[in-house]
């Protein structure tokens, strides 16, 4: 496959892959009891609303989580999963994703499968650098660092 057209269907990708990466801290945040705030996908005023999920122009190739203020505090633990939620379900997406390749192999699957295993991958690696975002948020490895290693600093 040309180079061109495997980048194409990466970028394809990145949109359904961003989105499935906060709903994967949502579903986490769901689990130790937290009630969805929002999903965002860019940062600044909204051109898209559907419900608790909405889109904006500015710095669109990034996304955010937000859950309504706990009255119970977070334990370590329940912040390190709720951080690794997002980095989780797209483990299993491209984990998924491989299993069905090898289980239904075809020309389509040959095509589709490579790129999203590999897109994947980087939103794993990613994620998992301790970075501030340009966005101004920290990532999800710069909160679980500061989570593990910084115990006075914050993680918001």
């Amino acid at each position: 496959m040309d180079l061109i057209r495997f980048n194409l269907i990466m970028l394809a990708f990145y949109f359904p892959s961003l989105i499935l990466h906060e709903y994967g801290h949502a579903l986490v945040g769901r689990l130790i009891g937290l009630r969805l705030k929002s999903v965002s996908i860019g940062k600044g005023e909204p051109f898209l609303r559907i419900g608790h999920f909405s889109v904006a122009r500015k710095q669109f190739w990034e996304g955010l989580y937000q859950s309504h203020p706990s009255e119970i505090p977070l334990r370590s633990g329940q912040r390190a999963a709720l951080l690794l939620g997002g980095i989780f379900a797209n483990f299993i997406a491209g984990t998924f994703v491989a299993g069905l390749s090898l289980l239904f192999p075809s020309p389509v699957m040959h095509l589709l499968a490579p790129p999203f295993i590999q897109l994947s991958i980087i939103f794993i690696l990613f994620n998992l650098i301790p970075i501030r975002l340009t966005s101004g948020f920290p990532s999800d490895g710069l909160q679980l660092k500061r989570l593990f290693f910084n115990k006075n600093s914050r993680t918001d």
